[in-house]
């Protein structure tokens, strides 16, 4: 994989950083409508719920109104009853556990829940609060299992599989996924939070296509909501669609939503798409908004442009990098005197581009691009012997090995050398059976013969 390709990969892991706090497609259990849903479920369901006698029907008639009305009054009068030593239905535990959680006591709705079902395994909708406290704490695994106990024993909300849909795509369970989301889209088709999981689900099975026409739906919904163009970008990079994740990116730009991130990411689509003064435009707006911790995402982007030879371009970003208090990584300090070094050699000062080098060079001593641009500056000097001996620990570098054999070739084509550089055309060629590669191949052979006659 090429630098450049990994520098666009590197820009595609970041886009997720884009969603909010609240993941797309995630249930929003702090949303009123949740809350008012949760609120009703007090109520009894009689043909699903634990059988009362008549003294706890009793009971329960007298704590209904202070459910709506004074929900410490109604913890103390269950709490009471649960404490007695008079045998209880579990619709006590149950209603308990429903006041500890809306008052944020998890853990004590967790233990109501569980006691209401060990007295009634069947509780359906124990099962499902049960597993509603789980999604809250982010235990995926223990919500499923207890959203699939709920819907076995009759729960068929819309909401109960679509909270099933978002535990199976936190899983990887992704066909799963999509058919629990189905069936929460048909039950609440304006609910967005099953819509948003179900392209979210096609984008990590990367199923690209089903994901743009999910998210193409979701756009025409809320055209101004920019994650949801960003989602979309995520996906058309899955295509390596370049061109249109460009456009999704200059979208989220005119709403004001891009961030440093996306601007970033916006440069780097521009740059592969060979449009430099675009790109550079981009990377300037996104230097506006870095912070100190953005600046290796700076010194990647001007070293972009300079592998292009935008050199005024790389120049105009790498002056905006700030070095003072910042812990660069030691690829990041590397990366950095290259760049210098390509703009001191570009204004002619060959030394001090030799020598910036040289400190890249001890900082990653077999990397082949620093070993490569020295024996072509050492060259230039004269100096072909130390310009043959960078060559040779640069081909030991694997990503670099077809470049620096192809530097060699010049450099002996230059000194009419051409029986030796036919020996290195040829093992080049085995890494890149170009045409090019081909034509120098046969250049050189003829060359070689004409010598030798």
């Amino acid at each position: 994989m090429t630098r450049a390709a990994k520098t666009l990969l590197l820009a595609i892991v970041l886009c997720p950083s884009f969603a909010q706090a609240r993941e797309l497609g995630e249930p929003d259990l702090s949303s009123d409508e949740f809350q008012a849903r949760f609120t009703a479920s007090y109520g009894v369901l009689s043909e699903k719920e634990p059988p009362l006698n008549d003294i706890e029907i009793v009971m329960l008639k007298k704590v209904a109104p202070l459910l709506r009305i004074n929900k410490v009054q109604a913890q103390n009068f269950l709490q009471s009853m649960i404490n007695s030593e008079e045998k209880h239905s579990a619709s006590f535990n149950y209603l308990l556990g429903n006041i500890y959680y809306e008052s944020d006591e998890f853990l004590l709705a967790e233990t109501q829940y569980k006691a209401a079902i060990e007295r009634f395994p069947d509780f359906q909708r124990a099962w499902t609060n049960l597993g509603v406290l789980k999604l809250r704490s982010g235990d995926t695994k223990s919500a499923l299992i207890s959203f699939v106990k709920a819907i076995e024993l009759g729960d068929t909300k819309g909401q109960t599989f679509g909270m099933l849909g978002y535990c199976h795509y936190a899983e990887g369970n992704y066909i799963s996924a999509e058919v629990a989301y189905n069936r929460a889209v048909l039950a609440e088709p304006d609910n967005l939070d099953w819509l948003e999981g179900k392209a979210q689900t096609y984008l990590k099975a990367e199923r690209y296509v089903e994901a743009i026409r999910m998210q193409d739906e979701l756009i025409a919904r809320r055209p101004r909501h920019a994650e949801y163009w960003l989602a979309q970008t995520n996906a058309y990079l899955g295509q390596k669609d370049l061109a249109r994740a460009a456009r999704n990116l200059e979208i989220v730009r005119s709403l004001g939503a891009a961030d440093f991130k996306s601007l970033y990411l916006l440069g780097g689509l521009y740059v592969k798409l060979e449009m430099p003064g675009t790109a550079r435009e981009a990377y300037l707006q996104a230097a506006q908004l870095a912070r100190p911790s953005d600046v290796k995402f700076l010194i990647e982007a001007a070293r972009l442009f300079a592998q292009n030879e935008e050199i005024e371009s790389a120049r105009e970003l790498f002056n905006l990098i700030d070095l003072s208090g910042t812990d660069l990584a030691a690829q990041d300090r590397r990366d950095y005197k290259v760049i210098e070094a390509d703009l001191a050699a570009f204004d002619g000062d060959t030394t001090r581009a030799i020598s910036l080098l040289q400190e890249a060079e001890q900082i990653d001593p077999m990397y082949g691009l620093v070993l490569i641009k020295l024996a072509r500056l050492h060259s230039s000097q004269n100096n072909r012997d130390k310009a043959y001996m960078l060559l040779d620990r640069a081909e030991k570098d694997s990503e670099f090995e077809y470049n620096s054999l192809i530097t060699r070739v010049k450099l002996l084509i230059e000194e009419e050398r051409f029986a030796e550089s036919q020996v290195y055309v040829g093992r080049a060629l085995k890494l890149n059976s170009s045409e090019t590669v081909q034509t120098l191949y046969q250049q050189i052979e003829n060359a070689a013969k004409a010598d030798r006659s």
